[in-house]
């Protein structure tokens, strides 16, 4: 099974309605192995991840998919990973989830640059902007603010 060639055949799928690909990978969950597929969107309506996955499923061969594997198709949601500065960039003035050794929460992402994070968070009622070195920080991703 060859994934770049499942990524060739989405591609002009996902277009139509204006998304990308994420990410396409294999992995094993509860026993079971699966091809993941993400697309990179922060909503889609069910419908139309079905038609999607419908339209996908016909473009395959038995080739294409190894007969032992599930297909999982679905967005990445309204919380995604940030792993990359130009992700990163992309969510400058939006609330953010940040774990590093200075600090472990949530915040609106003021600005990137220079590889410094500064973050505006609610320190018990006091908001206060803090500063965060990019590589110090281990895990990031977009967040709701409820």
């Amino acid at each position: 099974m060859n994934l770049e060639i499942l990524r060739k055949k989405l591609i002009p799928i996902i277009s139509k309605s204006n998304l990308e690909i994420y990410s396409i990978k294999t992995k094993r969950e509860f026993g079971e192995k699966i091809v993941e597929i993400l697309l990179d969107t922060d909503s889609i309506d069910i419908d139309t991840l079905e038609k999607i996955h419908l339209e996908f499923i016909e473009t395959l061969t038995d080739d294409d998919l190894d007969p032992d594997y599930f297909l999982e198709l679905s967005s990445l949601g309204a919380e995604r990973p940030l792993v990359t500065r130009e992700e990163l960039l992309k969510v400058v003035s939006s609330y953010i989830y940040l774990q590093s050794p200075q600090y472990k929460g949530t915040g609106t992402l003021v600005s990137f640059e220079n590889d410094i994070i500064v973050l505006e968070i609610n320190d018990k009622g006091r908001f206060k902007k803090i500063e965060i070195k990019f590589d110090d920080a281990t895990k990031m991703r977009t967040a709701i603010k409820f």
